[in-house]
């Protein structure tokens, strides 16, 4: 009897060690983009919003779609602050969801890449069920994406926008 207790405080200071360092997570958690059927992260349905990009990205974008740079920023790039951000549509829709997809999906920007592992849907599990209601791919039969790639993908939203990044 007294070994299940030693493991389960072992396991207690475990999970609390975890949840302190930010990693309520550990368990990984169950999402699956459901691209090209599902476009709710793109449309305008949760009003409007900002689309952060880096100038790097706008040089990709630009050139995956054969315009100059100057052409593409004038035309799809608005700043905000020191920040640049894709346009919208006037339903709030992205700029570049036609026909329900992403046209630009193989250079979309790292917010749309890294999505829903943002900064603040993994504040807590709080803040991920409430993302829950309004991404259907995130649900309960969803495969698990382990810790290290929602650590790897939360550094990345994290380092994008100038926010410090922690150990995988």
């Amino acid at each position: 009897m007294l070994r299940g207790v030693e493991n389960a405080n072992t396991r207690a200071a475990e999970v609390l060690r975890a949840k302190r360092a930010g990693r309520w997570y550990e368990r990984g958690l169950r999402f699956r983009c459901l691209w090209p059927e599902c476009n709710a992260c793109c449309s305008g349905k949760r009003g409007p919003g900002y689309v952060w990009l880096s100038v790097d990205e706008m040089h990709a974008i630009a050139q995956f779609l054969g315009k100059p740079f100057e052409q593409f920023t004038r035309n799809y790039v608005r700043q905000v602050g020191s920040r640049y951000s894709l346009i919208e549509k006037p339903n709030a829709d992205c700029i570049f969801m036609e026909k329900g997809g992403c046209s630009i999906y193989e250079v979309r920007p790292t917010q749309c890449r890294t999505y829903p592992f943002w900064h603040e849907v993994m504040a807590g599990e709080e803040a991920w069920r409430k993302e829950s209601t309004e991404c259907p791919g995130i649900h309960d039969r969803a495969p698990i994406v382990p810790e290290y790639e929602v650590t790897r993908l939360l550094n990345k939203d994290r380092a994008a926008r100038g926010i410090a990044t922690e150990s995988a």
